[in-house]
């Protein structure tokens, strides 16, 4: 991209994803206060912020952990899984909070609910919207049932 294009550009898609962007600098100045941050790297045009144990993507600001992987065959599933958030950040600009932000703030309570409840992780949690969208969008190939790749509990 030309450094003209750039400087058009840029603040113009900052805008198109203010809302999420503005809540994703608040929880990094938050979590930088707490010593949460393991490592920053910008890449893809994204602020890629390794934490101990938080995975969220809030516009340019994608949050992930490695504990938060769940294949063994994929290194960084989860770092893939919130890039796959962050591309729908793109494509829903505003509207993200509400289309994929509210069902994938249910699904993390209904998850934590079931942990409780059960003692396991909810097994379908990434098999619905928007969390399967999510990986798709992030490159997170799901393993077939009968292959020898296992979900981490």
């Amino acid at each position: 991209m030309s450094k003209y294009i750039k400087f058009i550009f840029l603040p113009l898609l900052y805008l198109w994803e203010l809302p999420q962007n503005l809540f994703g600098l608040t929880v990094l100045l938050i979590m930088k206060l707490l010593h949460l941050v393991v490592d920053i790297r910008l890449e893809k045009q994204r602020y890629f912020i390794e934490t101990p144990k938080t995975g969220v993507s809030l516009g340019w600001f994608v949050f992930w952990t490695p504990a938060g992987n769940r294949f063994t065959h994929l290194v960084n599933d989860c770092r893939m899984h919130e890039y796959g958030h962050a591309r729908q950040s793109l494509m829903l600009g505003p509207l993200y909070l509400l289309i994929v932000g509210i069902p994938s703030v249910s699904r993390v309570l209904y998850s934590r609910w079931h942990r409780k409840k059960y003692g396991c992780s909810w097994k379908n949690y990434f098999n619905a919207f928007p969390e399967n969208w999510a990986d798709r969008l992030g490159g997170v190939k799901v393993p077939a049932k009968n292959k020898l790749y296992t979900a981490k509990d």
